[in-house]
């Protein structure tokens, strides 16, 4: 269906096509794209022939357990496992208005048609049809598919109108996805919340990832350091020229004893004469990168310019619907066949930027299968600019640094690779023998886009078989390293890579750049694990707190395993595809339930408390009162015990002294008793200052023993 037939529709019945959008962004494109005469609405966008209208993300959700039946709003062990039997969709309160207004559209008498314009994608499918069925709508629909919102692509887009029972496998999968999540995650948080009284939060993606950071926080809290030494030569050569050399035998070059160190340093004399005994020379190449998607995108943002996952993917976002970016969700690293053919005029759109320097030299034309291969897009392909060309100067600081990132990278396919010239120089002193190795850039090839080089030594022109002459030596003590903490470029490429340590290849396959969570939620969960007090941030660096620590002890040990995603994964890409049933997936889901729920009734003390079975809490709670024993939920202004009504006072609140009080202080006050420490506390004459809060008696008070 094309602009024209919607037109001609209108004309000849008077009959409307109603579009409907993921964000209000994309619709307001589409209208001034489609060139027909919109008139704007209360939350939508009408002409003679068509109908705009938009969600705003996800305007409907699973409704909770005590929907189903008031009683489940008490948590209880016997309550478990909770299946519905078919789920429930409820708005989400700050989506009612403009879900009642999509609701009244599609009701409209004159709207024959619908259009589905959400996201091309796995959740854009979900969006659209949950809206469609809490509606009730059964008119036909068809699917508008975009990658990008220029001109040319949405009236492309138009022409290629998919019939919507084309997705139907799309929706399966989704749906699929959405409920097994909501059962796993509803039933696991309460059986382990019940077992230790505690709020607990668990789901399929968060768990097995804080498991990744506590995995390597404990390895480097139990690693013990051991000194090496390392014994280096320096030579002068005939002409005059100096190098350094590290003593070696074999594979070894460390030296685990001083006393090893001091036997070998004391075989040498001042000024001994050496031999050049083996002179290795090649070249090497290294081609230019892939092209982004989402997940290398944030690992590359976060190592150069120290921006979180969160922050690279709303920045994208906004490139996105700007019409300077291609669709921002993509786990493809490729480019189609098709889409290929556009380079060139997207290349354009960089004439007058900083990188039109870069231009020069290419045609915009590209074949390779490194870059452009068919058969490795899926629902996008990787990030790219589009034929717009930027005004920079608009854009925000962080704006520029990704669309110049994407951009670079880009324009890197067209260059040829960095060539190297590789040396190692085998030094013999006496009986023993020194390596001294360089690498010297030949030609830069693609990194003159990017300025990315490391530094080697340079080494001087030598022969085999030259003398050399030894000025100096030294023994360097030195300490093994423990690995590092995960900064959020180390966790987004270990999220993705987690399949790898699985045995079935049938799952690794599954896994296969996608791993632990999708490109676009992987920011979410891990803004969610700060958000629960389970992991924090220090600088750049992420690390599991105490409760974070706990909580995987605890937990049920498919939950924190990776095998389960890749089973998971490998059944709802198998549902999409039309090769698996969504029933069967289901019923597997609930038999894990019933698996799980049996571990959690076994013994299992918690590690470091003496909290007993607790027969129900409350939903929403935080944890259990220190004064009472009821349960800490969520009020207007604070965070209070739930049995108040009985007269009891404990209350934190959400803001103290002028700060706002973040729920990883709340959950660590509840635990230990004491807050991290808190900057910017406004005391009552108006001074700054710091403190922790510390549950003192009845009572929250100010700690200022951190606040040196």
């Amino acid at each position: 269906m094309s602009e024209s037939t919607i037109k001609r529709n209108s004309q000849s019945n008077g009959f409307k096509t109603l579009l409907l959008c993921e964000k209000p962004s994309v619709a307001r494109d589409i209208a001034r794209v489609l060139k027909d005469k919109f008139n704007n609405k209360d939350g939508f966008l009408e002409s003679s022939g068509m109908i705009i209208t938009w969600a705003l993300g996800h305007l409907l959700e699973l409704a909770m357990p005590e929907v189903y039946d008031p009683a489940l709003k008490r948590w209880t062990a016997n309550s478990l496992p909770i299946l519905p039997r078919d789920f429930i969709l409820v708005p989400r309160k700050e989506s009612l208005k403009q879900l009642s207004i999509i609701k009244q559209l599609l009701q409209r008498a004159d709207v024959k048609d619908i259009i589905n314009g959400c996201d091309a994608g796995r959740e854009g499918e979900l969006i659209f049809r949950y809206i469609y069925t809490y509606c009730q709508c059964h008119k036909p629909f068809m699917r508008l598919w975009l990658s990008e919102t220029t001109d040319k692509a949405v009236n492309d887009s138009f022409s290629a109108l998919r019939a919507g029972t084309s997705m139907e496998n799309l929706y399966y999968s989704a749906r699929a996805r959405s409920q097994a999540d909501w059962l796993v995650g509803i039933n696991a948080t309460r059986a382990l919340s019940v077992k230790y009284n505690d709020k607990l939060s668990v789901g399929r993606v968060q768990t097995p990832t804080l498991a990744l950071i506590v995995a390597r926080d404990r390895e480097i809290d139990n690693f013990v350091p051991h000194p090496y030494f390392e014994l280096w030569a320096e030579f002068v050569t005939e002409a005059g020229d100096t190098y350094r050399g590290k003593w070696f035998k074999g594979k070894q070059e460390q030296i685990a004893a001083s006393e090893k160190a001091d036997q070998l340093y004391k075989q040498f004399t001042p000024l001994m004469k050496g031999l050049i005994k083996k002179l290795q020379q090649k070249e090497s190449k290294e081609n230019p990168p892939l092209l982004f998607n989402l997940n290398d995108l944030q690992k590359l943002a976060n190592q150069k310019y120290g921006l979180t996952a969160e922050q690279t993917l709303k920045i994208a976002q906004r490139l996105y619907e700007a019409k300077l970016l291609t669709y921002p969700r993509s786990d493809s690293r490729y480019l189609t066949k098709s889409l290929a053919l556009s380079l060139p005029e997207r290349m354009q759109a960089l004439a007058n930027t900083e990188l039109s320097p870069f231009l020069k030299n290419i045609n915009g034309s590209i074949n390779s299968k490194r870059y452009v291969d068919n058969s490795k897009v899926t629902d996008h392909t990787a990030i790219i600019i589009t034929a717009k060309p930027p005004n920079l100067q608009s854009l925000s600081k962080n704006e520029k640094l990704i669309y110049l990132l994407v951009a670079q990278r880009m324009l890197a396919m067209f260059y040829p690779p960095a060539r190297y010239s590789q040396t190692a120089i085998t030094t013999a002193l006496g009986s023993e023998t020194f390596i001294s190795k360089g690498r010297v850039l030949l030609d830069p090839g693609w990194k003159t886009i990017s300025g990315s080089e490391s530094r080697e030594q340079t080494l001087p022109f030598v022969k085999e078989q030259e003398a050399v002459t030894l000025t100096d030596l030294k023994i360097e003590e030195k300490q093994h390293q423990p690995p590092k903490r995960y900064n959020e470029a180390d966790l987004l490429s270990a999220m993705e890579n987690a399949g790898k340590v699985l045995d079935d290849k049938k799952l690794k396959d599954a896994m296969k750049g996608k791993g632990l969570g999708t490109p676009a939620t992987r920011a979410a969960i891990i803004e969610k694990l700060i958000a629960t007090g389970y992991i924090k941030r220090e600088k750049k660096s992420l690390l599991a707190t105490s409760k974070g620590q706990e909580l995987i002890d605890i937990v049920m040990p498919r939950l924190k395993d990776p095998e389960m995603t890749g089973e998971w994964e490998k059944r709802l890409s198998d549902i999409e595809k039309g090769q698996y049933s969504e029933e069967v997936f289901m019923q597997e889901i609930k038999q894990l339930l019933y698996e799980m729920l049996r571990d959690v009734k076994k013994e299992n003390p918690r590690p470091n408390k003496s909290a007993k079975l607790n027969p129900g809490i409350e939903a929403g709670s935080l944890g259990n009162c220190p004064l009472c024993g009821n349960s800490i939920i969520e009020g207007k202004k604070g965070y209070g015990c739930s049995g108040f009504r009985s007269g009891c006072k404990f209350v934190i609140w959400k803001n103290i002294a002028g700060q706002e009080i973040s729920l990883e202080n709340i959950n660590s006050i509840l635990q230990s008793g004491r807050s991290q420490l808190i900057k910017g506390f406004i005391s009552k004459k108006g001074t700054l200052f710091d403190a922790c809060l510390r549950f003192d008696g009845d009572k929250i008070v100010f700690d200022f023993s951190k606040a040196k």
